[in-house]
């Protein structure tokens, strides 16, 4: 379909601006965001400060 990638092209954008906005009030209220990184493949807590740790490995349980 035609416009189809024109949706897509918007939903990532969208997608990516709603993470740095998360980011942007994690560091104005001095607290840290948590997501899947599928560069790592894991689950990691993203600080202000640019620190990066990972959470759990993904698949593992407690």
């Amino acid at each position: 379909m035609p416009g189809l990638d024109m949706d897509i092209d918007r939903l990532e954008k969208v997608v990516r601006m709603t993470g740095e906005r998360a980011l942007l009030d994690a560091k104005v209220n001095g607290t840290s965001i948590v997501y899947y990184d599928p560069e790592r493949q894991t689950i990691v807590r993203h600080y202000p400060n640019g620190y990066i740790e990972t959470v759990r490995g993904a698949g593992e349980v407690d």
